[in-house]
């Protein structure tokens, strides 16, 4: 029982293993008074043994639920023997570090910790503090070895803090296809900042267009969905699609939709990054410029919901 349980039940409830029921525990905790939860908080934890660090989390994050973080635990946890505890605390101290006088010092120690995700989490709160010490703490972090999955928020964190922009990766310095013009080599370049941005196509479809067939997202490369009639694209691409579909000779459940970009990306975003699909990834099909984008919007802003292969494919059969 979660809604209208008293504060003691509750906080026994933060020890069951299904994670969604903790959390919604931690909500409803939120809706009682801090004088009520707190004390009865601090006798619980007074309660738990030194092996039970994970649940001493549960009690950090509720005492931060509700804006009055226990800075005595939130200590201890960050000397956790676990890494995922100490790492958790680090996140806790990075939106509450003005609360502790020493929280520079803290972090220069999760800085300097044994595992790479602590590291992380010290290099992302370093980002967030005064250039000197956060410089400080990113430069700590940087004498130890930084793993690929922590690169990029490495170098993010320097170029914030110091503002010297990380060098290109190798696979940001391609140049746009040549048999595009002047102009759509710009549409192209534009086109690729889009695509790459964090929640937009290479979130699903990925950086190379290769897609997640084993999750249910489709190539890129070589399809008639891409490369095929232009306003089915456009379509697809400001509303979504959902439901099953074939690509490549492959068939998807369509069970997650595909982001509909009507409402995040005007027609010259639109047009761009659909010109860099049509143009990446061995692909090799007609630019898209923003008057088409326009024109589809238009005629299709009274539709509010997804597209499915099968609505679009009889509008614009593959044949087209």
């Amino acid at each position: 029982l979660v809604d209208g349980a008293p504060v003691e039940d509750l906080l026994r409830n933060l020890e069951l293993p299904e994670y969604r029921t903790r959390y919604r525990t931690r909500r409803e905790l939120r809706e009682h008074p801090p004088e009520k939860v707190l004390p009865a908080l601090s006798r619980w934890i007074a309660s738990l043994g030194p092996g039970q660090e994970r649940l001493m989390l549960e009690g950090l994050w509720t005492s931060w639920a509700m804006n009055r973080v226990d800075t005595d635990l939130l200590r201890r946890l960050l000397r956790a023997r676990a890494h995922q505890v100490r790492a958790a605390a680090v996140r806790v101290l990075r939106y509450n570090h003005h609360l502790l006088d020493d929280a520079v010092d803290l972090f220069l120690v999760a800085a300097g910790d044994p595992h790479g995700r602590v590291r992380l989490e010290a290099i992302v709160a370093g980002s967030w503090l005064d250039n000197h010490e956060g410089r400080l703490i990113v430069e700590t972090a940087g004498r130890h070895p930084i793993d690929n999955w922590m690169k990029n928020a490495h170098e993010t964190a320097k170029a914030n803090l110091t503002g010297i922009e990380p060098p290109l990766r190798a696979e940001e310095t391609g140049a746009a296809p040549e048999h595009l013009s002047l102009q759509e080599q710009v549409f192209w370049k534009l086109g690729e900042e889009i695509f790459n941005r964090d929640g937009h196509c290479a979130t699903c479809h990925q950086r190379d267009g290769t897609g997640l067939t084993a999750t249910g997202f489709p190539p890129l490369s070589g399809t008639r969905w891409v490369n095929g009639n232009p306003e089915r694209l456009i379509k697809l691409t400001l509303n979504g699609l959902q439901g099953p579909m074939e690509v490549a000779g492959r068939h998807y459940p369509g069970f997650v939709p595909m982001t509909p970009f009507r409402g995040l990306l005007d027609d010259r975003d639109v047009a761009a990054v659909l010109t860099y699909v049509r143009n990446s990834f061995g692909n090799r099909s007609g630019a898209i410029g923003p008057g088409q984008v326009k024109t589809v919007r238009e005629a299709t802003r009274d539709r509010n919901t997804f597209w499915t292969a099968e609505e679009l494919l009889e509008l614009h059969p593959h044949s087209q």
